[in-house]
């Protein structure tokens, strides 16, 4: 069983003034991180490592995540995944190295949220209809693939485990 966590940077300074690369969190996305990350720990087992793009937001992004969970989780950085198609972001999921069996991809939309909804085709209906609709900033879509090498993955047979968006934890505390 393999386990992917696709995770679309938070929320980030415009892009205003500045070079895109550089653009760095905003309060608001620091907290999103944080609030995403506590609730996927309470449920949800660490991935070895995270691998981000290098980009600022989305470094910004996979060091919250690695700081909450509890086992220690490796940060890697990979610049191809900066303006990666959902064509480049498959190509390299299914590169992912066998010796790991749970693996984040921390990017950028659209690649990450269409790469999501590429991969799931099973999971809880309202889940798979969410994600398909809208892959918000922080949101984080678990993908879980029956096979025993990263390679054997294919569009569409991926099991949605779960679905989880900042706004969707703010409706949970209302």
């Amino acid at each position: 069983m393999r386990r992917l966590y696709l995770i679309r940077h938070a929320k980030a300074e415009p892009g205003v003034g500045q070079d895109d690369y550089e653009r760095a969190l905003t309060s608001r996305g620091r907290a999103d991180a944080c609030r995403i990350v506590s609730a996927l720990v309470a449920s949800e087992p660490a991935p070895a490592v995270l691998i981000h793009s290098g980009a600022l937001r989305t470094k910004q992004t996979a060091e919250i995540f690695a700081a909450h969970w509890p086992r220690r989780v490796e940060l890697q950085e990979e610049i191809g995944l900066y303006d990666a198609t959902k064509d480049m972001l498959f190509a390299r999921a299914c590169a992912l190295s066998d010796s790991v069996d749970c693996v984040g991809l921390v990017g950028h939309n659209p690649g990450i949220g269409e790469l999501a909804a590429r991969l799931a085709g099973t999971g809880a209906h309202p889940e798979l209809r969410r994600l398909a609709y809208k892959f918000p900033t922080c949101a984080v879509a678990v993908i879980d693939f029956d096979v025993a090498a990263w390679d054997d993955i294919d569009p569409g047979r991926g099991l949605l485990a779960r679905f989880l968006t900042p706004a969707e934890l703010e409706a949970e505390t209302d």
